[in-house]
């Protein structure tokens, strides 16, 4: 069982099993999206807040990185970038140009390129359309700065 060490403003920590953190994100992020409307939270979204506070772009940001490690997401895109920051741009969007009919294609030798990479995403994803968006969120981390390879590396 993995476990998430979470850590409060006060200094205070916990250890929760990966899904038990995922779930608690969950229902935090859905309250946080619509607090007006919304049933008071349940006692897991709000024990989580004490750690992740109530910025739904950090929430967010949470989710999407613990998603990453359901279906092997960071392997897949691992696969898809040779590790590479360079790469990573361009992927995430070729990503975001797929089943987009507003793409304009570019000159033959980068279409060609273009296409390689392509067919390597669908390979990846099995062309999962719901792997592919959850993918592009978590690339999206990658190009925004919020997660790095060199963070992601193992301390030695």
């Amino acid at each position: 069982m993995q476990l998430v060490t979470l850590t409060a403003p006060d200094g205070h920590r916990e250890r929760w099993d990966m899904k038990t953190t995922y779930l608690a994100l969950l229902s935090w992020y859905s309250y946080l999206k619509d607090t007006e409307n919304s049933k008071k939270p349940t006692e897991l979204a709000t024990r989580i807040s004490k750690f992740v506070g109530d910025d739904i772009k950090q929430v967010h940001t949470f989710l999407v990185y613990l998603d990453g490690f359901n279906g092997d997401l960071y392997s897949k895109l691992s696969l898809l970038t040779n590790n590479d920051d360079k790469n990573t741009t361009r992927l995430y969007f070729i990503m975001k140009s797929l089943n987009n009919p507003n793409y304009l294609a570019h000159n033959k030798r980068e279409e060609r390129e273009r296409q390689k990479i392509v067919e390597r995403i669908e390979q990846v994803t099995n062309n999962d359309v719901e792997m592919l968006k959850r993918l592009i969120a978590l690339t999206k981390l990658f190009i925004d700065g919020q997660l790095s390879y060199k963070n992601m590396e193992v301390c030695k």
